[in-house]
C-alpha cells in the first residue's frame, strides 16, 4: 500500500517538472505588440463596437455559471449561450449576431474560424424558423417619411438649443439616408454651402463605402438649409467652429454643449438613436413605437416609391443601395401609406377590375 501511495507520488512529481519544462517558440509566429494592438483595432468601429457588446454579454452569462469565455471559446459554450438566447425569446438576429461576434472576437486573438458554430446555428435557424411561423418578423424601423418628417420637426422648436440640434439630426438624416452612425460621425466640416441656395454634406464613413472618399449630397430643401445654418451659429457661439469637431452635440438643460469624448463623439449613435425615438413619441406619430433612427434613412425611398418611382429608378437616384431589394421594401411602404397598389401593369389591371358590388354573378369582369 505504502509503495503505491509513493509510486503516485513520484509520478505526479515528474509530470510537474515536465510541465515547467521551456519550449521554444519560434518568434516568426508570434505578432509584434504594435501588431497585435493593430489588430484588435481593425475594422470598422461601429461594427467593432457592436461584436464588443455582445462578448462581453456573453461574457457575463459565463462568470456566474463558472463557464470560461475564452478566447478560445469552447463551442459548448457558445452552443448553450445560443440555447439561452433561444429560451429568453429574443429576437433571431440578437442570436445570429452573436455568433458572429463571438467568432470575430476568437479571430482577433488568433483563433480562426473558432468555435464550430454548426450546433449553435442549428439552434438560429430553428428559432428564426419558429418566429417566422408564428407571424412575428425581425423588428425593422417604420420609415420616417415627408408626412411623419414634418410632424417630428413641428415637435423641436426652432428657438431652442436642442431643438436646433434635433432639426438638424433630422433633416440631414432624412436627406442624407444616414444611418446613426453615419450621423454621430459627422463632422462642421462635412458641410459646405456652395451658395446660399444649396448645401453639400458629405458623409465621410459608410457602411458600404469601398473606399475612404465619402458620399456627397447636395441639398436644396430651404428648411434643411436654415436649420443647418441656425445650428452652425449656435455652435460659433460657443466656439465650437472647428472642421474636425463633431457636428451634433449633447446639450444640457442650460443650453449649454457637452464636451467632446476622447474618441471624439459629440454624441453617440445610441444617443441619436434615442433622440429620434424620443421626438416620435413627442410628435406622437402615428408608428412612433416602431420608430428608430434607421427610420430616417428610409424615409426618401419611401416618398419615391409612393411618386410612382420603380426600385430600380430609386436605387439609381439615391445612388444608396447596391441592390433593390431593400428598396423594394421602402417602394412598397410608400406606394400602400399612398394607398395604391404595390404591383402594376397588366397584372394590377386584372385583379383590380374584379368587384363583388355590381358585378354579375356568372361574369365577374362584367359590370
Amino acid at each position: 500500500m505504502t509503495a503505491e501511495l509513493e509510486a503516485v507520488h513520484d509520478a505526479e512529481l515528474v509530470a510537474a517538472e515536465a510541465s515547467v519544462l521551456p519550449t521554444a517558440v519560434d518568434i516568426n509566429a508570434t505578432l509584434t505588440p504594435e501588431a497585435a494592438e493593430d489588430l484588435a483595432n481593425s475594422g470598422r468601429e461601429n461594427t467593432r463596437q457592436t461584436y464588443e457588446d455582445r462578448w462581453k454579454a456573453f461574457a457575463r452569462w459565463c462568470a456566474p455559471l463558472g463557464r470560461m469565455p475564452g478566447p478560445p471559446t469552447s463551442e459548448e459554450n457558445l452552443t448553450s449561450y445560443i440555447s439561452y438566447l433561444r429560451r429568453r425569446d429574443l429576437q433571431p438576429g440578437v442570436l445570429r449576431l452573436s455568433v458572429a461576434a463571438i467568432r470575430h472576437m476568437n479571430a482577433r486573438a488568433g483563433y480562426e474560424q473558432h468555435p464550430d458554430q454548426a450546433a449553435a446555428l442549428k439552434i438560429y435557424q430553428d428559432h428564426r424558423h419558429a418566429w417566422q411561423k408564428a407571424g412575428r418578423g425581425q423588428n425593422s424601423s417604420a420609415p420616417v417619411d415627408l408626412q411623419r418628417l414634418r410632424l417630428m420637426l413641428a415637435a423641436c422648436p426652432a428657438e431652442t438649443p436642442t431643438g436646433k440640434r434635433d432639426r438638424v439630426l433630422l433633416l440631414l438624416g432624412y436627406y442624407m439616408r444616414a444611418r446613426a452612425s453615419e450621423l454621430s460621425q459627422l463632422r462642421v466640416g462635412d458641410l459646405e454651402f456652395v451658395s446660399s441656395e444649396l448645401l453639400v454634406a458629405t458623409k465621410r464613413v459608410s457602411k458600404n463605402d469601398k473606399t475612404d472618399a465619402g458620399r456627397e449630397y447636395e441639398i436644396d430643401d430651404p428648411a434643411c438649409l436654415a436649420a443647418v445654418k441656425d445650428w452652425l451659429v449656435y455652435l460659433a457661439e460657443s466656439g465650437q467652429t472647428g472642421r474636425g469637431l463633431p457636428l451634433l452635440r449633447a446639450v444640457d438643460r442650460w443650453g449649454n454643449l457637452g464636451s467632446v469624448s476622447p474618441q471624439g463623439w459629440g454624441v453617440t449613435r445610441q444617443a441619436v438613436n434615442n433622440l429620434v425615438k424620443s421626438i416620435a413619441e413627442r410628435a406622437e406619430v402615428d408608428v412612433a413605437a416602431d420608430i428608430t433612427a434607421h427610420g430616417l434613412r428610409a424615409g426618401v425611398p419611401t416618398d419615391l416609391g409612393a411618386a410612382g418611382y420603380s426600385a430600380a429608378e430609386i436605387k439609381e437616384i439615391t445612388g444608396d443601395w447596391s441592390s433593390t431589394e431593400q428598396v423594394e421594401k421602402y417602394r412598397k411602404v410608400g406606394l400602400r401609406r399612398a394607398g395604391k397598389r404595390t404591383d402594376d401593369g397588366r397584372r394590377s389591371a386584372a385583379l383590380s377590375m374584379l368587384r363583388v358590388q355590381g358585378q354579375d354573378a356568372d361574369d365577374p369582369t362584367e359590370p
